[in-house]
């Protein structure tokens, strides 16, 4: 094996805590390129909202790692928004129980990319309250894709790409969860500061564009590591041939 390769900095640290004795690359998730007539801007809402009220996302698995039984309590406390929660898994009937029959929330079931760009555009933040380590976290940079805000729970590598992006928040309680909600939804400036901050990020840090290279040069450092040791061993191959 001639590289390893993290997909955060906190991926990297865990395996180094852990024990891992080899040196790693950082190398993150990324996504295609933004369409090139936005020409560097960040996406507007276009379009109509998929849902009547505003609205908070989920987008995910549904298992209990996932965090949502940490969210949607929260929800019978904040009446000024929805949740909706876009996916599927063996936790769900759990979590559909859990929400009982809580107007504000609703469960989408699996939708196709093109609808979920739409569910991220219209929203009002990005909820990800995962209470496992992640290796990186693909539905932040989906989010900022679209030039919406994420509000996510102080784990894992989460608040190093919030502190990367400017692009959202953290909360690790229910209450810290509920006031993140309430200043994004009243303060428009705020969160649209977070969220043009967070699509420049990921233009800048999380596109094909900038990946792809240092990806191609990873691959080619290790190439030329791999020639120089097979031109060691080739010498000394020599050597032993020629005594």
């Amino acid at each position: 094996m001639d590289v390893f390769i993290a997909m955060s900095e906190f991926s990297r640290d865990k395996h180094r805590e852990f024990g891992f004795p080899r040196d790693m690359e950082v190398l993150p998730y990324f996504l295609p390129d933004p369409d090139p007539k936005l020409d560097r801007v960040a996406p507007g809402r276009s379009g109509d909202s998929p849902h009547p009220r505003p609205y908070f996302l989920f987008v995910g698995r549904l298992e209990r790692i996932k965090g949502l039984d940490d969210v949607i309590p929260a929800f019978e406390r904040y009446r000024d928004a929805d949740l909706l929660i876009a996916g599927d898994g063996d936790y769900g009937s759990a979590l559909k129980r859990l929400a009982g029959d809580n107007p504000r929330i609703t469960f989408l079931g699996r939708i196709d990319m093109a609808s979920l760009e739409q569910y991220y555009k219209h929203a009002i933040a990005l909820i990800v309250p995962s209470v496992c380590f992640e290796t990186f976290g693909i539905i932040l940079i989906e989010s900022f894709k679209q030039a919406t805000p994420v509000i996510a729970r102080r784990i894992g590598p989460f608040p190093e790409i919030i502190q990367l992006s400017c692009g959202g928040e953290l909360f690790a309680t229910e209450d810290e969860l509920v006031t993140a909600m309430a200043r994004l939804q009243n303060d428009v400036a705020h969160r649209e500061a977070l969220g043009a901050a967070g699509f420049e990020s990921y233009r800048t840090r999380w596109s094909e564009s900038q990946v792809v290279p240092r990806y191609l040069d990873i691959v080619r450092r290790a190439a030329s590591r791999g020639r120089a040791g097979r031109r060691s061993a080739d010498r000394f191959e020599d050597g032993c041939r020629e005594d």
